[in-house]
């Protein structure tokens, strides 16, 4: 169903907070919420296609690590499944990002120092997206590197994101549509997608839990799945600054935007401008895997994830160069 054509256009959107649905402009959080005055709280954004989260599990377990990690231990994280079907159900739509934020919650008085036995403020918000089929079309993106100067714990997905946006802000004037970020001369991450470099013909992404951190990409994941199961070359290893450089084709992933092929990056085209090879035969392989993992959704399955072989993946993964389970790259 195409984005334009779900959800009820002639009323106000409704979004989650804090146990109920309320219309959007009814929406009211305290100015002294700890999220506002600091950053301290996290998130996730969930693609839906016909009502189905991709990867829906490994966003639940993220979002699990990210509130230890926080040591906000009072919310189970599988409300994100809950919230996300009464958001798209209240809504009417299939097709959708679901965005759902948690703060460590209000305290009346300012303090570094968070109160103990604080409630969280659990916010969430449904934005029509495009379906299935329109990622049948591979999109492209004009990128450009900055040094990544952010905090050393990126595998938590924070609300914090200066660190991401001020490269943004620096590079959008010159057309950057993403900013790939470097730390040490080892490529990281985008501001907000994960990134795939063509190494001697491999499509290379940098370990999660290596030298820089990045984020546990959901999407990052769902690719090397899908091109180790349709035998796209690819690898889970450190990309250096002048690889990136000197590759003819890059890629970023994210749960909204899916997967875009870069050709361009600063002042320079990737390759040849256009879309390269490995990126037309790994999009053909995510579309694929998408495809699955929406049809067995869609009938019903608990466990879509091991339904369609993620057991396998774990193991094949394994074989390009990472050890830990599938969350821990």
């Amino acid at each position: 169903m195409s984005s334009s054509k779900q959800g009820c256009n002639d009323r106000e959107a409704l979004v989650w907070l804090d146990g109920a649905l309320v219309p959007a402009s009814q929406a009211r959080i305290s100015p002294f919420d700890r999220g506002f005055l600091f950053g301290d709280g996290v998130y996730e954004v969930v693609r839906f296609f016909g009502g189905v989260g991709i990867g829906l599990d490994l966003h639940v377990a993220r979002l699990g690590a990210s509130l230890a990690q926080l040591r906000i231990p009072s919310v189970d994280p599988t409300c994100l499944r809950t919230i996300s079907r009464a958001l798209l159900t209240a809504n009417d739509l299939t097709d959708a990002a679901i965005y759902l934020q948690i703060s460590r919650g209000t305290a009346q008085v300012r303090s570094h120092i968070p109160p103990a036995h604080m409630k969280p403020t659990i916010f969430a918000a449904a934005t029509p997206c495009g379906g299935l089929d329109e990622l049948e079309r591979i999109t492209t993106v004009h990128c450009a590197a900055a040094r990544d100067e952010r905090w050393l714990r990126c595998a938590i997905k924070s609300t914090s994101l200066l660190g991401s946006v001020l490269p943004m802000v620096e590079h959008s004037a010159s057309g950057a549509e993403e900013v790939i970020l470097i730390r040490n001369g080892m490529v990281s991450e985008g501001t907000s997608t994960n990134v795939f470099v063509e190494v001697n013909g491999v499509l290379a992404t940098p370990p999660v839990e290596g030298e820089p951190s990045i984020l546990h990409g959901v999407m990052r994941t769902r690719l090397l799945e899908a091109c180790i199961r349709d035998g796209v070359p690819c690898a889970v290893q450190s990309i250096t600054e002048a690889q990136l450089h000197a590759s003819r084709e890059i890629l970023v992933t994210a749960s909204k935007r899916m997967y875009s092929a870069v050709t361009r990056l600063g002042d320079r085209a990737v390759g040849d401008g256009s879309i390269g090879p490995l990126a037309r035969r790994a999009h053909a392989a995510l579309l694929k895997h998408l495809r699955q993992e929406v049809a067995v959704g869609a009938v019903g399955a608990v466990g879509a994830v091991g339904a369609i072989g993620a057991v396998g993946a774990v193991g094949a993964i394994g074989a390009v160069g990472a050890t830990a389970p599938i969350l821990a790259r």
